[in-house]
């Protein structure tokens, strides 16, 4: 920083606090409560239900007032309005879209307004702290006006250089280049290639100083008179989407770690060919402003941003505090919408324009989107009436008005499967499905959600019973699982081609046990995918699990599989294993087993293996729930299908699984990934209590049996990556909102986001080349599926600074910075 840009900073400041100098009786920010509320370009959730049944597009209203208490999520909004320009030559705004402006980003329940007192008083005290920021800037610089050579040195607290030359520090760059506007656009198209349907760029900023990510890289600008050739340097560019860092030289970016010409290369480690760092803006956790101290003890201003997969890292600083300020609001404001902004995810940005295109008024004041939603991969009828197959009589029936319009349970799919002796256009049916329901936490009662076609063998799914310290009973519950028991039971005895059961020698190798699974003990299975203990703790609640003599016939076994809370912790240190760069690595293995990471995966996989035994080997119907019947259940009964039904093994059929048993079925996935919303420091962690990486354990899981049985799968590791990646990214709109309801009748996400499934169907690396298909169940002995569970290194140590495995899969292979259209858009 010069003299000047210091002596503007302290001119601007001051001339801050001036103009902060008024009286109160001026016009202040309007309260909630007064002339001027608050309003939120979006839907509330409760307005539209009325109005958008499901099938039918939703009715927009783009001036809708959010009321207090409601949760709505935010539907079509007008383009968003780019933050201004730089006021320096190193960075600008490439594109205008008009002049509507972006609402802010705030969370509006139980929030009072601030006054204009609070206001004015929070600006001086920042106008004040830059005047004295400033005039220390000053200091340093006379300390150091000697044009003396300045590099960024790293704090304690980064991730130190790799050694075999990891570093580009010998770079040497002159006085910050000057760059026009054409020379930034070319840069950008030649470096991003073609950008996404509705990315456009925010800011451009050039002459970065420092550079650096979690794999230990780093660059530091070095101050010098060679002229570097054509004038490279690294920039950063972001976008509606995305913040990207390149080296405008590529031949000089991929020298790094160029390998020597004793040395074979294959034990080289593998690095990027061209040095690009990108990281989705929705991905990111938090962004923090951070202070480089020099070796002339000058401050550098720059920024960390912190991912939401594995704690990854990047890190770059500016020429100017200005810039860092900037950057830094841009931002906060793009990549945290908050929930109440779910409309300015770029899931919705990327298909904006043909929305609005399609949009036609039938009366006044009321518009329709017109625009062909993307088709549903899990088609509830299509789909369970090929599971029912030829079965006559089928023990089951097709619910597609009990809660057509989720007025039973509002976090179930609109069409559900029961017993055919309990048909859903019975009176006394429907009141035993509403009494069940009430006995069951989030009224989400008992369902089908797997029949094997043949006979009763079948999956159920549901939440924990409300028995409570008293023991609650409920006469509805009780009647419904047992006529479940009982279909089953009938449909058994009419089989005429049963396959005989297999050995006692061959089950206890199959188990690993001596006595497991010889005898189904009863006619129905429940599988309480909690500990005993935290089972018990719920009855505290009021909730708990079924009594066995309350249900004649039943058996009830506990699987001990962790909350979302001991998922989390164990995903936390495991990631921060796996980025560190002080881990002794002669006990690598075992340090992965102290996270419990891998424990619990055993434990996923050994519940969803043991559910898929009892169902094929004794033919019953085995009932899976949890707490509330949306995490632990879904993984459990989606890896069961794996094992059991070989459709689901192909593409089309796994994206149909996660469709039904995931999105349908109600895993909150913006409550669990925090769509759209942010930390704002590392020392807050209250608000995470409810994200966990529920989905991305249950790839995990997925991953175990793709790598055991490759050739069993139409899909392969890199499928599974790039689902991962975009998890958090927020780039496809099909892993949005918490439930089936909330997708059709609120956000319409079919119609207004593009869909991963499309995505990951062009791309060709995602297919087995040695695929081969099966009809068969997938059903390899326990102990050799639990012995052979590893570490997903390619997707948890992707961003580690030590290299972890040969032939990784780079960042930039599984989500190209270049490139990254594809053929339905």
């Amino acid at each position: 920083m010069s003299a000047d840009e210091v002596s503007n900073i302290m001119e601007e400041a001051q001339a801050l606090m001036d103009d902060l100098a008024v009286g109160d009786d001026e016009e202040g920010v309007p309260t909630a409560g007064g002339s001027n509320p608050i309003v939120i370009d979006g839907f509330s959730i409760d307005d539209v239900l009325d109005e958008s049944p499901l099938g039918q597009s939703n009715i927009i209203d783009a001036r809708t007032k959010v009321k207090e208490g409601e949760d709505p999520l935010s539907a079509m909004t007008s383009p968003l309005m780019p933050v201004p320009p730089l006021d320096n030559g190193n960075s600008i705004a490439i594109s205008q879209t008009n002049n509507t402006t972006r609402p802010a980003m705030t969370t509006f329940s139980d929030v009072k307004a601030p006054t204009f007192s609070d206001v004015k008083a929070h600006a001086h005290g920042f106008a004040s702290n830059m005047v004295n920021f400033a005039t220390k800037a000053a200091a340093n610089v006379a300390a150091v006006a000697a044009s003396q050579p300045v590099s960024a040195v790293l704090l304690s607290s980064q991730q130190p250089t790799m050694s075999l030359s990891n570093s580009l520090t010998h770079l040497t760059a002159a006085p910050p280049v000057e760059l026009d506007n054409d020379q930034k656009t070319a840069l950008i198209e030649k470096h991003l290639g073609t950008l996404l349907p509705g990315e456009r760029v925010i800011m451009f900023l050039s002459n970065l100083l420092h550079v650096s990510d979690s794999s230990g890289w780093e660059y530091n600008y070095v101050s010098s008179s060679v002229t570097p050739p054509d004038n490279s340097m690294w920039c950063c560019c972001m976008t509606f989407y995305r913040v990207v860092l390149f080296y405008t030289d590529e031949k000089i970016a991929s020298k790094e770690g160029i390998i020597p010409d004793e040395w074979d290369e294959d034990c080289w480690p593998s690095r990027p060919k061209n040095r690009q760092l990108q990281m989705p803006l929705s991905s990111m956790d938090r962004v923090e402003k951070s202070v480089y101290t020099t070796a002339q003890n000058t401050t550098l201003m720059g920024l960390v941003m912190h991912g939401k997969d594995n704690g990854r890292q990047l890190r770059f600083t500016t020429t100017s505090y200005s810039d860092t300020l900037r950057v830094h609001e841009a931002m906060q404001t793009y990549a945290f919408p908050g929930r109440r902004n779910l409309g300015y995810l770029f899931a919705f940005e990327s298909k904006r324009e043909e929305v609005m295109a399609s949009i036609v008024e039938n009366e006044p004041g009321r518009k329709t989107v017109t625009l062909k939603p993307a088709s549903r991969r899990f088609d509830p009828l299509q789909e369970f009436r090929r599971q029912f197959g030829v079965l006559q009589p089928c023990p089951w029936a097709i619910y597609e008005n009990i809660n057509n319009n989720y007025q039973i349970c509002m976090s179930y799919p609109s069409v559900l499967v029961g017993p055919a002796s309990l048909p859903e256009t019975s009176p006394e049916s429907q009141r035993i499905i509403r009494q069940m329901a009430s006995f069951r936490s989030e009224k989400r009662f008992t369902a089908l959600t797997w029949s094997s076609g043949k006979d009763g063998a079948s999956l159920w799914r549901a939440a924990q019973p409300k028995v409570g310290i008293q023991g609650n009973r409920n006469n509805a519950d009780e009647f419904y699982l047992r006529h479940i028991a009982e279909s089953a039971a009938r449909c058994n005895a009419l089989r005429t081609d049963k396959s005989p059961m297999p050995n006692r020698e061959y089950i206890q190798k199959l188990t690993g046990q001596p006595d497991f699974g010889l005898s189904p003990g009863g006619t129905l299975k429940i599988m309480d995918m909690r500990p005993r203990s935290s089972a018990l703790a719920n009855k505290t609640s009021g909730y708990g699990y079924e009594n066995t003599s309350n249900y004649p016939g039943s058996t009830l076994q506990f699987c001990s599989i962790t909350n979302i809370h001991g998922v989390r912790d164990a995903y936390q240190k495991m990631s921060s294993l796996c980025l560190s760069t002080t881990s002794q690595d002669s006990q690598w293995m075992s340090l992965i087993e102290d996270t419990k990471w891998l424990h619990h995966i055993r434990l996923i996989l050994s519940a969803s293996w043991e559910a898929a035994f009892f169902i094929h080997v004794h033919r019953m119907p085995v009932f899976l729930h949890c707490s509330h019947g949306w995490d632990r259940t879904s993984q459990v009964a989606v890896l069961a299908q794996l094992f059991l039904d070989p459709y689901y093994r192909t593409r089309a059929g796994f994206a149909c699984l996660i469709e039904k048993d995931f999105l349908s079925f109600g895993h909150p996935f913006h409550t669990r990934c925090a769509h759209g919303e942010g930390r704002e420091n590392a020392s807050v962690t209250s608000d995470e209590g409810q994200i966990s990486p529920i989905f991305l354990q249950f790839l995990d899981c997925v991953y175990q049996l793709v790598n055991l049985f490759p050739e069993k799968f139409e899909f392969n590791p890199t499928y599974l990556l790039v689902l991962s990646e975009n998890l958090h990214s927020c780039r496809f709109g099909t892993l949005l909102c918490d439930t089936e309801r909330e997708r059709e009748l609120v956000a319409n996400i079919r119609q207004r986001t593009h869909s991963i499934w499309e995505y990951l169907e062009s791309r060709e690396d995602c297919n087995c080349k040695n695929y081969n298909p099966s009809s068969k169940v997938l059903l390899m002995p326990l102990p050799m599926l639990l012995r052979s569970v590893s570490l997903w290194t390619d997707r948890h140590a992707m961003y580690g600074p030590k290299p972890t495995i040969r032939n990784p899969m780079l960042p930039d292979q599984i989500e190209p910075v270049k490139n990254m259209s594809y053929k339905s858009i």
